[in-house]
């Protein structure tokens, strides 16, 4: 066996010397760790019957050598030897509980129980999972050795809640003793809930009447004192410590995680942490809600639209539609307040540009009459469904009280007004704008293909000035005719007894 075959933390090995579980625990250097090495699936001898394999004696030495080294002297040391595949604790696949794992292993049986799990990757229940997952034919895993924490409470945690979706809430569940009670399943665990404030928003206490405690014969069952059943195993701080510890797991590892740790009763340990595989499948809850739609957009953006492209056409949306509110009246403190409205009007969702319809709602409803317009917005956009009521709530102004409701229609009023002139002025409105471009387009004296990179900037600058922030006509005559086709297809509906809109 070469050196490179057995790893320690900070070694540099990659995945594939070390499995997932060992580089997991290689990046979290720091967040209380218990000491460690992994040996390469190179050191698995890898022929003949799995159920035969042995450590051979040279590499039993080195084995035996590490294990004193993380042992520290320690006569009463116990250790943990398990499985750490390469496509093991990955982002798709977790292998959880599919591999052998021992706890409270004496010094002198690592070795054979590194054999052992080498040759449980081997068994039925392995090979039904790699075949239901495509993951092709059995292979050896690395080994994990970690000295054994002395756990008076053990348990997971996620740093996101993995049933609602929620990542405002992390999930801690604990039993007391090792948490080999809680995997297998014998014993309720205490969950708690804990928002990112590391406030436990709720505690659950489980039927906790037995305990898994190590020895040097291995790991016995205890019962738990009566006096104890009833109440929670960990005390709040170290409840959002564990939290706080998910968290960071997931900060450096940038994926949420679930983590395995264990608490001595001064200190906590990191045992384990793998990415949370069922995120696909959830949706945040408390997540601010988005409705994207290609229609309409798709006529203006078809095809595949670049990054560059969407950020020139998002800042031109929110540019214009600030200029828009301007002109029809909104008060500037309310445009100021719905910056965020603006700026979120289009998304860019693998390569395609979609509208956010929520944020054009809220653009909206910054209007007087919004549940008139709302209609008209619906008709032109080719937005065949109205939001569900949950979602309208979210956009509807709050309701005001009678001396709101007179400013609401003086406004009213004054936008009506405003959209009459308007409409009387459009065609000078229009011949000015064509002027303006004209000018703005017209083919400078120095031609662009010999101006400096400088003096290109400036000319894109004075375009922005003389265009973008000048763009009333188009605006005016988009919201005229919106209004116009809603008014004429209701009509057309009231009249003509048009039901499908087909006239």
């Amino acid at each position: 066996m070469t050196q490179s075959q057995l790893r320690f933390p900070g070694t540099l090995a990659d995945v594939s010397q070390i499995g997932g579980k060992a580089a997991a625990l290689d990046e979290l250097a720091g967040l209380g760790v218990p000491p460690w090495f992994a040996l390469s699936p190179a050191a698995c001898p890898g022929t003949g019957d799995p159920a035969s394999w042995r450590v051979d004696p040279p590499l039993r030495a080195q084995v035996d050598a590490a294990v004193a080294q993380l042992g520290g002297g320690d006569p009463e040391a116990l250790f943990a030897v398990r499985s750490s595949g390469v496509d093991e604790d990955g982002g798709a696949h977790s292998f959880a509980g599919q591999f052998a794992s021992y706890l409270a292993v004496p010094p002198g049986e690592v070795a054979e129980r590194i054999a052992a799990v080498w040759a449980s990757a081997y068994s039925e229940r392995i090979r039904a999972y790699r075949d239901e997952h495509g993951l092709g034919p059995c292979r050896p895993p690395a080994v994990l050795v970690q000295r054994l924490v002395h756990a008076r409470c053990a348990g997971v945690a996620f740093s996101i809640d993995p049933v609602s979706g929620s990542w405002d809430q992390a999930v801690v569940a604990a039993v007391r003793g090792l948490g080999t009670a809680l995997v297998d399943g014998r014993v309720d665990a205490d969950t708690w809930r804990v928002d990112r404030a590391q406030r436990v928003s709720a505690c659950e206490c489980g039927a906790q009447h037995e305990q898994d405690r190590w020895s040097h014969e291995g790991v016995v069952q205890e019962p738990v004192p009566a006096a104890e059943r009833d109440t929670p195993c960990l005390a709040p701080t170290v409840v959002a410590a564990i939290a706080r510890l998910a968290r960071h797991a997931a900060e450096r590892r940038g994926a949420p995680q679930d983590i395995e740790w264990a608490w001595d009763g001064e200190r906590l340990w990191l045992l384990q942490s793998r990415p949370i595989t069922t995120l696909d499948r959830l949706v945040d809850q408390d997540a601010r809600a988005a409705i994207w739609d290609t229609s309409n957009i798709a006529e203006s953006y078809g095809g595949t639209t670049t990054p560059l492209t969407f950020s020139f056409a998002s800042g031109v949306y929110a540019a214009v539609y600030r200029q828009f509110c301007v002109l029809m009246g909104v008060p500037r403190r309310t445009i100021a307040a719905k910056e965020e409205v603006f700026r979120g009007l289009l998304g860019l969702i693998r390569g395609r540009m979609h509208y956010d319809l929520l944020n054009w709602y809220r653009l909206l409803a910054c209007f007087p009459g919004y549940r008139l317009n709302r209609r008209f917005m619906e008709q032109m956009m080719g937005v065949r469904e109205p939001l569900p009521p949950a979602l309208q709530a979210q956009v509807t102004p709050p309701g005001v009280g009678a001396w709101g409701k007179c400013a609401d229609a003086w406004r009213l009023l004054r936008t009506l007004g405003g959209l009459l002139r308007n409409h009387w002025t459009l065609p000078r409105q229009v011949r000015r704008f064509q002027q303006r471009l004209d000018a703005a387009l017209a083919e400078p004296a120095i031609p662009w293909s010999q101006q400096r990179p400088d003096e290109l900037v400036q000319a894109y600058r004075e375009l922005e000035d003389r265009l973008l922030l000048r763009w009333d006509a188009p605006l005016v005559n988009d919201f005229l005719a919106m209004i116009f086709y809603g008014v004429l297809k209701g009509l057309c509906g009231r009249w003509c007894d048009d039901t499908d809109g087909s006239l």
